[in-house]
């Protein structure tokens, strides 16, 4: 169901980083965006896993299909109410009991979704876990990492760490001492694989500076690179004195003004255009418009719940981290809505025979959205190609040597 879901939801989907041990693993994410996150992790593992969730999601009977279907184990949290020792407890015996038939089981430490730009405070959960299994148990730590994590369409990546070393704290049980010395250890194999720093500045402009090289369109960019560059380069900022960070602000800044003016990626900016290129990429994309041309009456069908979805997340929610989740929920309720509404419409107005097209005409936009979303790379490219001779591209160009060669770091490949 995960991966049936993530081929829907995501444009791009990547797994970087070692294999998951084998035997029971207690695989430990960060938690930026909400029920997207269990539904990315879930496509890309290996294996099939159960997850810790929290309890009030069982209130919501249009989840509870999907937390059967991932094998989700409630906990309650203090903050919900209703938390006691036994029933925490018995969410530990259950984890127990999955990683007992050498099963796996994954968590968010963090205990909560977030926009915030650092780690939340880990909860002390996973190490108590960890601590009171009698066996042996690998502890993974896995960074996800988004394009853009509100939109539909873009690109995920898991970053699966190497096991975190903890057999000199498993004598000791769940004490104190070692449940917050396994927690700390937690979070400092949980942070490099991220995009989470506690230098919320350097941070964002590390990610802008990052974006800025970066090789591929943003729905499908290389966020491995993305996230490389940004763990170098966060540490070389938090070095410089202010006055240099804030003129590098904003020559940044001046540059994604003049993108946005432009309408054009930062990849686009410089590049050739080849005669060569021009003309083998010339009559796929023909090709492609062409048949973008016949599917759009099926797009236009589609286009009135896909704006629905999208206004009623963003007016529903003002946290960031729940609009993906709200888009994802209400598609899956809308859509099938919407075909039935259209089919009983086309069936009173020309003959129950002609019910079926809508439904058709919507399966057609769907599998056609890879298609689509090249017709739109094609659209840019010619946008590009159009403003290849901008005055200002010299002097960008120029800026990005002298960033590259500023921080040479941003020039390697992963």
């Amino acid at each position: 169901m995960a991966r049936f879901l993530g081929r829907i939801w995501f444009r791009a989907l990547r797994q970087e980083g070692p294999p998951l041990p084998v035997g029971p693993c207690l695989v430990l994410l960060n938690h930026p965006n909400g029920l997207l996150d269990p539904l990315a992790a879930a496509a890309l593992l290996d294996r099939r896993m159960g997850w810790l969730a929290k309890a009030t999601l069982w209130h919501l009977a249009p989840l509870r299909p999907f937390l059967a279907a991932f094998k989700a184990i409630p906990v309650t949290r203090p903050k919900d109410g209703g938390a006691t020792r036994e029933s925490i407890q018995q969410s530990f015996h259950k984890v127990h009991e999955v990683l007992g038939q050498s099963g796996s089981v994954a968590l968010f430490p963090e205990g909560v979704s977030h926009t915030g730009a650092d780690l939340a405070p880990l909860k002390t959960g996973a190490a108590r876990i960890a601590l009171s299994y009698q066996g042996p148990l690998s502890i993974v730590p896995a960074g996800l990492v988004y394009g853009d994590r509100t939109t539909f369409r873009h690109s995920a990546l898991l970053r699966l760490g190497e096991p975190i070393l903890w057999d000199d704290l498993a004598a000791l049980g769940a004490e104190p001492a070692a449940v917050g010395e396994l927690t700390r250890r937690i979070e400092a194999a949980l942070r490099p694989l991220t995009l989470h720093d506690a230098n919320v500045r350097c941070l964002a402009l590390a990610q802008e500076v990052a974006w800025l090289l970066a090789e591929d369109p943003g729905s499908r960019g290389n966020l491995e690179a993305l996230r490389d560059r940004v763990r170098a380069l966060v540490p070389r900022l938090a070095s410089l004195p202010a006055e240099d960070l804030t003129v590098l602000e904003a020559r940044v800044h001046a540059a994604q003004a003049w993108l946005r003016a432009k309408g054009l990626r930062p990849d686009q900016v410089g590049h050739p255009y080849p005669g060569a290129e021009v003309l083998r990429w010339l009559p796929g994309a023909l090709l492609r418009l062409t048949t973008a041309a016949l599917l759009a009456p099926a797009v236009l069908l589609a286009w009135p719940a896909y704006r629905l979805i999208g206004w009623a997340a963003v007016h529903f929610t003002d946290e960031g981290d729940q609009v993906a989740t709200l888009k994802l929920l209400g598609g899956l309720l809308l859509y099938p809505l919407w075909a039935l509404l259209l089919a009983v419409l086309g069936g009173l107005c020309w003959g129950w025979g002609a019910a079926l097209l809508p439904p058709l005409a919507l399966l057609a936009a769907g599998f056609g959205l890879p298609m689509l979303e090249r017709v739109a790379e094609d659209l840019q490219a010619i946008r590009g190609f159009l403003r290849r001779r901008d005055p200002a591209v010299p002097e960008l160009l120029e800026a990005r040597r002298q960033l590259l060669e500023a921080f040479p770091e941003l020039d390697a490949k992963p």
